[in-house]
């Protein structure tokens, strides 16, 4: 069941997926009877949920922050339908009611599961008929999307938010370029101003002396491409600076610019010409301006005059910047905005095509380094817990080594196409002599990291890499319940709730004859009645990964190692190798998750319930094409909410 998301949250993603039914009909009466042909009915299921869930779920107790009491009508359950479908999964595979309470007759278990899939499949269809494209956002360049766009503009290529000291963008687990996050105070301004001056340093530099041409063959220096006009005697200065201010001002607000745009930036270099500037000297206030200037640190997207909750397609421009910010974490190039001009990207031929052109671009790195690394939590790395002191092994060129090999695999989905379910199994990986070694691999010479197959059956997709494998551990041991949370949330999308406030810790110190080991002592805790329903879900995962120590070498099953787990449905699996045949099963969970986490990665803002129909299309899609990551990618930048756009409610207004 869904907690129910705070005020001003969004609902699509505000809800933990079910893992605390285990009052759901406990001690549960015979139903009233209901005629088979009768259609289930929300009423039905209300009831049963009143009369059997409200002691652990309702106003006054809230187990897990599950309040079943919001459910009070059936657009409250269409609001948060994610978690609903994971209800009725669960309920269709047995996994709840939980093992030890009164199972669902073979009618009751239809009946619910049949009310949520009509429910939601028909609030789905209304959604593709009546699209709505979600709320609009006004986001700020993030430190990355900064770097990286004053790069593409001006040629000026290095860390300079990080040499400014611009503060990280505080996403936690969440994305960092969601709009809701990218604030602008006063001290980030103070950022932006010390960051133009350093960028127009750097440009400057790059400057030719008066009548220096550049060296054969090399290409005109950084300064020459943003000032590319220079007056002479056939050209006044003001003309020149005038085309100058209107290209620059033009590629950096990402869109045309207005000749009182232009005229008012302009007057910059006015008043210092008029204080006897050079023409050089005079050009730099303009600069300055521009590159401090909302216009450019924003990615504002226009309202326009329609009727109220309308919504229209994106401008061409916009579609650009949507696109590019998307694939490329930066700014559109010069054949993307050629094609906006023309009025010609929205077709859906050309788009596709220049949607393909950019994936296949170095550049489309970005993905990696930035989708990829914040989903699969890879910046934890370098905090994670294992020791030195108990894995001398575990150095900080190993980690990178970790690192590497996680994106270098995810890169490669991209540039060769792969399917994306190669995340969860696939029978090779990318690594370098020092991470093959930890591994037990032989005949890996070199620092580059390259790809390999696979001969042993343990390892295979995410869950065999080292460095998911470490940041899911603790100092000197593994830690099944972070691993186990690490597969529900990252790969499933189906986040546990948090650990209520008397769950305790463990303390391993107490292993003793009736707790010979962590496994014991973590069976024990888990026992208790506030922790059994989510670590009952959680643990069995993460045990399947105990063939795998704290920095992901493998250990062979015994005594202290014990791989087998079981889920509550009854399904039972030993091992890695078997773990992930039980995640195969649910590829459809993962595609979804991939998607939902993808898409709101382009949007920049969290998923909300009319987005499902975008979801469930290009979930669809990926099974008929094989999985390809050219087909998730495209079918993100080609869905509703992506070309699409509504004016701002007022009940959205901050």
């Amino acid at each position: 069941m869904p907690v129910p998301p705070a005020a001003g949250r969004r609902p699509w993603l505000a809800a933990p997926p079910v893992l605390l039914l285990g009052c759901f009909l406990l001690n549960h009466s015979p139903p009233r009877t209901v005629a088979a042909a009768e259609p289930p009915t929300f009423a039905e299921v209300r009831g049963m949920m009143t009369e059997y869930c409200a002691k652990c779920h309702g106003e006054k107790v809230q187990k897990g922050g599950l309040n079943l009491a919001v459910f009070a009508d059936e657009k409250a359950v269409v609001r948060q339908r994610k978690a609903w479908r994971e209800v009725a999964a669960q309920v269709k595979a047995g996994d709840m009611p939980p093992e030890g309470s009164k199972p669902l007759s073979p009618l009751q278990r239809e009946r619910f599961v049949a009310w949520v899939a009509r429910t939601l499949d028909a609030a789905d269809a209304r959604d593709r008929t009546r699209p709505d494209p979600g709320r609009t956002v006004v986001r700020r360049l993030t430190r990355v999307e900064y770097n990286r766009t004053i790069r593409d503009l001006v040629g000026v290529d290095f860390d300079i938010s990080g040499a400014v000291g611009m503060p990280d963008e505080a996403g936690g687990d969440a994305f960092d370029n969601l709009a809701a996050a990218l604030t602008v105070s006063d001290t980030l301004m103070e950022k932006y101003f010390a960051a133009a001056d350093l960028v127009l340093e750097k440009l400057y530099e790059t400057a030719l002396s008066k009548g220096q041409k550049p060296k054969p063959g090399t290409a005109p220096p950084a300064f020459d491409k943003v000032v590319f006009v220079a007056p002479g005697w056939v050209l006044p200065a003001r003309v020149a600076a005038k085309e100058v201010t209107r290209q620059l001002a033009r590629r950096a607000y990402r869109r045309p610019v207005e000749e009182r745009e232009v005229e008012r930036l302009l007057s910059l270099y006015d008043k210092a010409a008029a204080k006897g500037a050079t023409y050089r000297d005079a050009l730099k206030p303009v600069l300055k301006a521009v590159l401090v200037s909302p216009n450019f640190l924003l990615r504002v997207e226009r309202d326009r005059a329609t009727e109220p909750d309308a919504a229209y397609r994106v401008g061409e421009h916009e579609l650009a910047v949507r696109l590019s910010y998307f694939l490329w974490s930066s700014m559109p190039d010069a054949e993307l905005v050629a094609l906006a001009d023309r009025g010609e990207l929205g077709k859906p031929a050309a788009f596709e095509a220049q949607a393909r052109r950019m994936l296949a671009d170095p550049k489309a790195r970005a993905l990696t380094d930035t989708f990829a690394a914040q989903w699969l939590r890879l910046g934890k790395l370098a905090d994670a817990r294992p020791s030195t002191e108990f894995f001398p092994t575990f150095t900080p060129h190993l980690r990178r080594a970790m690192a590497d090999e996680v994106t270098t695999f995810f890169d490669h989905l991209r540039t060769d196409d792969r399917p994306v379910t190669d995340l969860l199994d696939a029978d090779y990986t990318y690594v370098n002599d020092e991470l093959a070694r930890h591994y037990g691999m032989k005949g890996i010479t070199g620092p580059e990291v390259r790809r390999v197959k696979l001969d042993d059956p343990a390892r295979g997709g995410l869950l065999g890499m080292g460095a998911v494998l470490a940041l899911t551990s603790h100092t000197n041991r593994t830690s099944p319940t972070l691993r186990g949370k690490y597969v529900l949330d990252v790969i499933l999308g189906t986040p546990p709730p948090p650990p209520p406030a008397d769950a305790g810790s463990i303390d391993d110190a107490k292993k003793g004859p009736e707790a010979k080991t962590f496994r014991d002592l973590l069976t024990a805790h888990a026992t208790r009645a506030a922790c059994a329903g989510c670590h009952a879900k959680i643990d069995p995962l993460g045990f399947g990964l105990e063939n795998f120590d704290a920095i992901g070498r493998y250990r062979k099953s015994g005594p202290d190692v014990n791989a087998t787990g079981k889920l509550p449905g009854g399904e039972a699996f030993d091992g890695p190798k078997e773990l992930r045949a039980v995640l195969l099963k649910r590829k459809g969970r993962f595609v979804e998750n991939a998607t939902e986490k993808i898409l709101s990665y382009a949007l920049g803002r969290e998923l909300q319930a009319t987005d499902a129909a975008a979801v469930k299309t290009v979930a669809g899609d990926l099974e008929q094409n094989g999985y390809k990551f050219s087909t998730l990618v495209l079918g993100v930048a080609k869905s509703y909410p992506f070309q699409h756009r509504r004016n701002l409610r007022g009940d959205e207004a901050e």
